[in-house]
């Protein structure tokens, strides 16, 4: 007995946190068996409290004011309803416990809504992510030192391979020079060719189509400064790709807004990478106008078995002094992970470039200067614009706006009708759901009031709409 408690003692010394794991009992039991075996990948790194899906957000907040866990895991559906424990953990946080969620069952876009109104969003796959890749995350998760650059997601030892990316620089040779890479060929990455070079594409133009190597201002102000600092590792089990650039102007609700999942926009570079890596993690480094985009590729390849659904993906602001792994470094006697990437730009030809251009930090201000002054006579000149409009007479003699697009008012009214009766069919079956668990008349007459609220708005639009083609057809005639 005693020496089967010093091995509990030793088991629980190596947990990393507690988690609270809010069940999702809407899954199947196909799913839920997914799910037990991944709580159990889970309870070696972390002690687990499991909590029934059935609690509100005021209970869970009850229970987190009497103790704060590391990590909060609840189902997706109720990681993007719940903003009060969101807040709970601070809205403008950048290290420390946090809340996330998670799902089992394939998720498309469109199935998410709307940008989350936060600045971070981190959901997990645990549907199609082995556990052991899914208990990678959660550590990185629970301690603030992992959560930035890719050493922590692989095994010791795994070198990294790097280089800095410049003005002009080329994107079809790095593609070649990443797949010859040996750890690479050794472990069979290249099944995955073509995701990656998609992905490596992808991160190319995050660069030079829609950052800091796109526009001639900025290339003119620093024409010899590093563009980006790019870096990729794999062994047996992970191969992960980081880019770290700056952005300035740029924060946390713009870096969320970029990788925030969006079926009208597929093809742009950072949707490129949700649909072709198994996951993504954003960080913006905002102490410095930075932005951090990691992207894995597992062994597993969970995003060629389940292709055009939610990947696990990962966005959050995050302090500058939890960045272990700083951007455009070199290699090093005390970084011994780190190598050249073969065919990256010659470090005689890097010095010289730095001895051509100003001090890293001088030319950081000169550049946020000059685009705040950029942004300054944009705004000067469109307010001497409106003076002359208000001067040439005024707002009560401006030009009408032109008549509202018909097509587009019905459209509009039909995509409002047709989500109304969807939220009503929902709010029926939940009627249905509380009666059958024996729920309180008040809670059913709460949502049965929401419904006779739907139903009110739509005949109040239904009147509209009529008048309004009634209107029509009498200046027709």
């Amino acid at each position: 007995m005693p020496a089967r408690r010093a091995c509990q003692r030793l088991l629980r010394s190596k947990k990393l946190g507690k988690i609270f794991f809010i069940v999702d009992e809407r899954l199947s039991r196909e799913k839920s068996a997914i799910l037990a075996r991944q709580v159990q990948a889970l309870r070696a790194v972390a002690d687990l409290q499991m909590i029934g899906g059935s609690v509100t957000e005021e209970e869970l907040l009850k229970r987190l004011e009497a103790e704060v866990p590391q990590l909060v895991l609840a189902p997706w559906y109720r990681y993007l309803a719940w903003n009060r424990v969101e807040a709970f953990y601070g809205l403008t946080r950048t290290s420390g416990p946090t809340f996330a969620g998670y799902f089992c069952e394939p998720i498309l876009a469109y199935e998410l809504g709307d940008q989350a109104d936060h600045l971070r969003a981190i959901l997990l796959d645990f549907g199609t992510t082995r556990p052991t890749d899914v208990v990678t995350l959660i550590k990185a998760l629970l301690v603030d030192h992992r959560r930035s650059g890719v050493l922590p997601l692989h095994p010791a030892a795994t070198p990294v391979y790097c280089e800095s990316w410049y003005l002009g620089t080329g994107l079809g040779a790095r593609m070649d020079t990443v797949l010859a890479l040996p750890e690479v060929r050794e472990n069979d990455w290249a099944r995955r060719s073509s995701e990656l070079r998609i992905c490596l594409s992808a991160l190319w133009g995050l660069v030079y189509e829609e950052g800091p190597g796109k526009t001639e201002f900025h290339q003119k102000i620093t024409q010899n400064s590093a563009k980006a600092s790019f870096q990729v590792a794999a062994s047996s089990s992970l191969l992960t790709l980081r880019l770290c650039y700056s952005l300035p102007g740029w924060g946390p609700k713009d870096a969320l807004a970029a990788f925030w999942p969006r079926r009208e926009l597929p093809v742009t570079p950072a949707q490129l990478l949700l649909c072709y890596a198994d996951f993504a993690r954003a960080h913006w480094i905002g102490d410095n106008n930075d932005l951090e985009v990691v992207v894995g590729f597992l062994a597993s390849s969970p995003a060629g078995r389940e292709a055009g659904t939610l990947r696990t993906l990962w966005v959050e602001p995050l302090a500058a002094n939890l960045v272990s792994e700083v951007p455009y470094e070199t290699p090093h006697p005390n970084l011994p992970h780190l190598r050249v990437l073969p065919g990256a730009v010659p470090a005689a030809e890097v010095r010289a470039r730095a001895e051509m251009a100003p001090n890293a930090a001088q030319e950081r201000f000169v550049l946020d200067a000059a685009v705040k002054i950029r942004d300054l006579r944009k705004l000067v000149a469109d307010r001497e614009t409106q003076i002359r409009e208000l001067r040439s007479g005024g707002v009560g003699t401006a030009q009408p706006l032109p008549p509202p697009d018909a097509e587009a008012l019905l459209e509009a009214f039909q995509e409002k009708f047709f989500e109304a009766r969807f939220q009503i069919r929902q709010f029926e079956l939940a009627i249905q759901e509380l009666e059958r668990k024996g729920a309180t008349p008040q809670e059913i007459e709460a949502l049965r009031l929401k419904i006779t609220a739907l139903a009110a708005r739509e005949q109040e639009w239904i009147r509209k709409i009529a008048a309004t083609l009634e209107a029509s057809r009498g200046k027709a005639g």
